[in-house]
Protein backbone atom coordinates (compact mmCIF):
# COMPACT_ATOMS: atom_id res chain seq x y z
CA UNK A 1 0.00 0.00 0.00
CA UNK A 2 1.28 3.45 -0.92
CA UNK A 3 2.02 5.95 1.82
CA UNK A 4 0.45 9.40 1.80
CA UNK A 5 3.73 10.88 0.56
CA UNK A 6 3.99 8.28 -2.23
CA UNK A 7 0.44 9.08 -3.31
CA UNK A 8 1.19 12.80 -3.32
CA UNK A 9 4.34 12.24 -5.40
CA UNK A 10 2.43 10.05 -7.83
CA UNK A 11 -0.31 12.67 -8.23
CA UNK A 12 2.25 15.42 -8.84
CA UNK A 13 4.04 13.25 -11.39
CA UNK A 14 0.70 12.46 -13.08
CA UNK A 15 -0.16 16.16 -13.29
CA UNK A 16 3.17 16.87 -14.99
CA UNK A 17 2.58 14.05 -17.46
CA UNK A 18 -0.94 15.28 -18.24
CA UNK A 19 0.30 18.86 -18.65
CA UNK A 20 2.61 17.56 -21.36
CA UNK A 21 0.90 14.66 -23.14
CA UNK A 22 -2.63 14.66 -21.75
CA UNK A 23 -5.98 15.93 -23.00
CA UNK A 24 -9.17 16.40 -20.99
CA UNK A 25 -12.25 16.37 -23.19
CA UNK A 26 -15.92 17.07 -22.61
CA UNK A 27 -17.88 16.07 -25.70
CA UNK A 28 -20.92 17.90 -27.03
CA UNK A 29 -23.04 15.09 -25.59
CA UNK A 30 -21.51 15.69 -22.14
CA UNK A 31 -19.17 12.71 -21.99
CA UNK A 32 -15.93 13.40 -20.11
CA UNK A 33 -12.64 11.65 -20.84
CA UNK A 34 -8.90 11.87 -20.37
CA UNK A 35 -6.43 10.73 -23.02
CA UNK A 36 -2.65 10.48 -22.74
CA UNK A 37 -0.63 9.49 -25.80
CA UNK A 38 2.99 8.38 -25.54
CA UNK A 39 5.50 6.39 -27.56
CA UNK A 40 5.46 2.62 -27.06
CA UNK A 41 8.83 2.75 -25.31
CA UNK A 42 7.11 4.67 -22.49
CA UNK A 43 4.32 2.14 -21.94
CA UNK A 44 5.29 1.82 -18.27
CA UNK A 45 4.01 5.36 -17.64
CA UNK A 46 0.59 4.54 -19.02
CA UNK A 47 0.31 1.20 -17.22
CA UNK A 48 1.11 2.90 -13.90
CA UNK A 49 -1.90 5.15 -14.46
CA UNK A 50 -4.12 2.30 -15.63
CA UNK A 51 -3.22 0.23 -12.56
CA UNK A 52 -4.18 3.15 -10.33
CA UNK A 53 -7.36 4.39 -12.01
CA UNK A 54 -8.47 1.84 -14.59
CA UNK A 55 -9.08 2.79 -18.22
CA UNK A 56 -7.70 1.27 -21.40
CA UNK A 57 -4.47 1.36 -23.44
CA UNK A 58 -4.51 0.90 -27.20
CA UNK A 59 -2.06 1.24 -30.07
CA UNK A 60 -2.44 4.39 -32.18
CA UNK A 61 -2.77 3.45 -35.85
CA UNK A 62 0.55 2.78 -37.55
CA UNK A 63 2.40 5.11 -35.21
CA UNK A 64 4.75 3.71 -32.59
CA UNK A 65 2.51 5.12 -29.92
CA UNK A 66 0.02 4.06 -27.28
CA UNK A 67 -3.01 5.93 -26.04
CA UNK A 68 -4.38 5.67 -22.52
CA UNK A 69 -8.05 6.58 -22.22
CA UNK A 70 -10.46 6.72 -19.34
CA UNK A 71 -14.06 7.88 -19.68
CA UNK A 72 -16.12 6.31 -16.90
CA UNK A 73 -17.46 8.81 -14.37
CA UNK A 74 -15.86 7.25 -11.30
CA UNK A 75 -12.42 7.02 -12.93
CA UNK A 76 -12.53 10.60 -14.22
CA UNK A 77 -13.59 11.95 -10.82
CA UNK A 78 -10.79 9.98 -9.12
CA UNK A 79 -8.21 11.44 -11.51
CA UNK A 80 -9.55 14.97 -11.08
CA UNK A 81 -9.30 14.62 -7.31
CA UNK A 82 -5.75 13.28 -7.69
CA UNK A 83 -4.41 16.13 -9.83
CA UNK A 84 -6.62 18.94 -8.51
CA UNK A 85 -4.30 21.75 -7.46
CA UNK A 86 -1.32 20.27 -9.36
CA UNK A 87 -2.12 21.04 -13.02
CA UNK A 88 -0.13 24.04 -14.35
CA UNK A 89 -0.68 24.09 -18.11
CA UNK A 90 -3.25 26.86 -18.86
CA UNK A 91 -4.67 24.82 -21.75
CA UNK A 92 -5.12 21.78 -19.54
CA UNK A 93 -6.65 23.89 -16.75
CA UNK A 94 -9.24 25.23 -19.18
CA UNK A 95 -10.09 21.67 -20.28
CA UNK A 96 -10.27 20.46 -16.70
CA UNK A 97 -12.48 23.39 -15.65
CA UNK A 98 -15.29 22.27 -17.98
CA UNK A 99 -15.29 18.74 -16.56
CA UNK A 100 -14.98 19.96 -12.97
CA UNK A 101 -17.99 22.20 -13.54
CA UNK A 102 -19.97 19.27 -14.91
CA UNK A 103 -19.28 17.16 -11.83
CA UNK A 104 -19.54 20.13 -9.43
CA UNK A 105 -15.94 19.79 -8.25
CA UNK A 106 -14.18 22.92 -7.02
CA UNK A 107 -11.09 23.37 -9.16
CA UNK A 108 -7.98 24.32 -7.18
CA UNK A 109 -5.14 26.18 -8.81
CA UNK A 110 -1.53 25.10 -8.33
CA UNK A 111 0.59 26.91 -5.77
CA UNK A 112 4.13 28.01 -6.59
CA UNK A 113 6.34 25.15 -7.76
CA UNK A 114 8.83 23.91 -5.15
CA UNK A 115 12.06 21.95 -5.67
CA UNK A 116 10.85 18.60 -4.33
CA UNK A 117 7.57 18.61 -6.30
CA UNK A 118 7.36 15.57 -8.60
CA UNK A 119 5.48 17.58 -11.26
CA UNK A 120 8.70 18.21 -13.18
CA UNK A 121 9.54 14.50 -13.41
CA UNK A 122 6.18 13.89 -15.09
CA UNK A 123 6.71 16.88 -17.38
CA UNK A 124 10.11 15.51 -18.43
CA UNK A 125 8.62 12.05 -18.97
CA UNK A 126 6.17 13.67 -21.40
CA UNK A 127 8.01 16.50 -23.17
CA UNK A 128 11.65 16.12 -22.11
CA UNK A 129 14.80 14.92 -23.87
CA UNK A 130 18.18 13.70 -22.62
CA UNK A 131 21.12 13.69 -25.05
CA UNK A 132 24.80 14.51 -25.39
CA UNK A 133 27.00 16.38 -27.88
CA UNK A 134 30.42 14.86 -28.57
CA UNK A 135 31.79 18.09 -30.06
CA UNK A 136 31.08 20.22 -27.02
CA UNK A 137 31.39 17.28 -24.57
CA UNK A 138 28.12 18.22 -22.92
CA UNK A 139 25.01 16.43 -21.70
CA UNK A 140 21.68 18.17 -22.15
CA UNK A 141 18.40 17.75 -20.29
CA UNK A 142 15.73 19.73 -22.13
CA UNK A 143 11.98 20.34 -22.33
CA UNK A 144 10.32 21.80 -25.43
CA UNK A 145 7.05 23.70 -25.23
CA UNK A 146 4.87 26.10 -27.17
CA UNK A 147 3.99 27.83 -23.90
CA UNK A 148 7.01 29.67 -22.47
CA UNK A 149 5.27 30.26 -19.12
CA UNK A 150 5.56 26.58 -18.20
CA UNK A 151 9.33 26.73 -18.72
CA UNK A 152 9.85 30.04 -16.96
CA UNK A 153 8.67 28.54 -13.66
CA UNK A 154 11.35 25.83 -13.87
CA UNK A 155 14.51 27.93 -14.32
CA UNK A 156 14.56 29.82 -10.98
CA UNK A 157 14.29 26.51 -9.10
CA UNK A 158 16.35 24.03 -11.11
CA UNK A 159 18.67 26.28 -13.10
CA UNK A 160 19.19 26.17 -16.84
CA UNK A 161 18.04 28.62 -19.48
CA UNK A 162 14.98 29.06 -21.70
CA UNK A 163 15.48 30.09 -25.30
CA UNK A 164 13.41 30.47 -28.46
CA UNK A 165 13.52 27.80 -31.18
CA UNK A 166 12.62 29.89 -34.24
CA UNK A 167 12.42 26.94 -36.65
CA UNK A 168 9.56 25.37 -34.70
CA UNK A 169 8.07 28.53 -33.16
CA UNK A 170 8.54 27.04 -29.71
CA UNK A 171 10.67 27.37 -26.58
CA UNK A 172 13.19 25.07 -24.95
CA UNK A 173 14.38 24.79 -21.36
CA UNK A 174 17.94 23.50 -21.33
CA UNK A 175 20.13 22.23 -18.52
CA UNK A 176 23.68 21.74 -19.82
CA UNK A 177 26.16 22.98 -17.22
CA UNK A 178 27.79 19.88 -15.72
CA UNK A 179 27.33 20.97 -12.11
CA UNK A 180 23.64 21.74 -12.78
CA UNK A 181 23.05 18.38 -14.48
CA UNK A 182 24.72 16.43 -11.67
CA UNK A 183 22.79 18.38 -9.04
CA UNK A 184 19.58 17.64 -10.92
CA UNK A 185 20.27 13.92 -10.54
CA UNK A 186 19.60 14.40 -6.82
CA UNK A 187 16.10 15.61 -7.72
CA UNK A 188 15.57 12.51 -9.89
CA UNK A 189 16.57 10.25 -7.00
CA UNK A 190 13.61 11.65 -5.07
CA UNK A 191 11.29 12.03 -8.07
CA UNK A 192 11.82 9.05 -10.33
CA UNK A 193 11.17 9.12 -14.08
CA UNK A 194 9.09 6.24 -15.43
CA UNK A 195 9.71 6.77 -19.14
CA UNK A 196 12.60 5.29 -21.13
CA UNK A 197 14.50 8.53 -20.51
CA UNK A 198 15.45 7.10 -17.13
CA UNK A 199 17.91 4.78 -18.88
CA UNK A 200 19.91 7.77 -20.08
CA UNK A 201 19.56 9.54 -16.73
CA UNK A 202 21.19 6.56 -15.00
CA UNK A 203 24.05 6.59 -17.52
CA UNK A 204 24.91 10.29 -17.06
CA UNK A 205 27.65 9.78 -14.40
CA UNK A 206 29.28 7.09 -16.57
CA UNK A 207 29.17 9.31 -19.67
CA UNK A 208 30.74 12.21 -17.76
CA UNK A 209 33.45 9.86 -16.51
CA UNK A 210 34.19 8.76 -20.08
CA UNK A 211 34.32 12.38 -21.23
CA UNK A 212 36.75 13.20 -18.41
CA UNK A 213 39.02 10.35 -19.46
CA UNK A 214 38.47 10.96 -23.22
CA UNK A 215 37.29 7.38 -23.71
CA UNK A 216 35.01 8.58 -26.53
CA UNK A 217 38.16 9.36 -28.54
CA UNK A 218 39.78 5.97 -27.95
CA UNK A 219 40.33 3.29 -30.58
CA UNK A 220 37.35 0.88 -30.45
CA UNK A 221 39.71 -2.11 -30.01
CA UNK A 222 41.21 -0.74 -26.78
CA UNK A 223 39.72 -1.36 -23.33
CA UNK A 224 38.84 2.33 -23.09
CA UNK A 225 37.20 2.24 -26.50
CA UNK A 226 35.20 -0.85 -25.62
CA UNK A 227 33.97 0.76 -22.39
CA UNK A 228 32.77 3.79 -24.34
CA UNK A 229 31.19 1.60 -27.01
CA UNK A 230 29.20 -0.33 -24.40
CA UNK A 231 27.98 2.83 -22.66
CA UNK A 232 27.18 4.69 -25.89
CA UNK A 233 25.28 1.71 -27.31
CA UNK A 234 23.12 1.56 -24.18
CA UNK A 235 22.59 5.32 -24.50
CA UNK A 236 21.73 5.31 -28.21
CA UNK A 237 20.08 1.94 -28.62
CA UNK A 238 16.77 2.31 -26.90
CA UNK A 239 15.16 5.60 -27.20
CA UNK A 240 15.37 8.36 -29.79
CA UNK A 241 17.47 10.27 -32.26
CA UNK A 242 19.51 13.02 -30.68
CA UNK A 243 18.14 16.58 -31.01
Amino acid sequence: MKTQIENKKFNQWLAGLIDGDGYFNLSKKGYASLEITMETRDAQCLYKIKNQFGGSIKAVGKLKALRYRIHNKEGIINIINAVNGEIRNPTRIAQLFKISEKYKINLNYASNLTYDNAWLSGFIDSDGSVYYNLKSIQIFITISQKNKLLLDIITPIYGGVVYTVKTTDSFKWTLSKKSDVLTFLNYIKINHLYSAKMVRIRLIPSVYDCFRKSFQKSDPITIEGKIWKEISEKWEGFYENKD
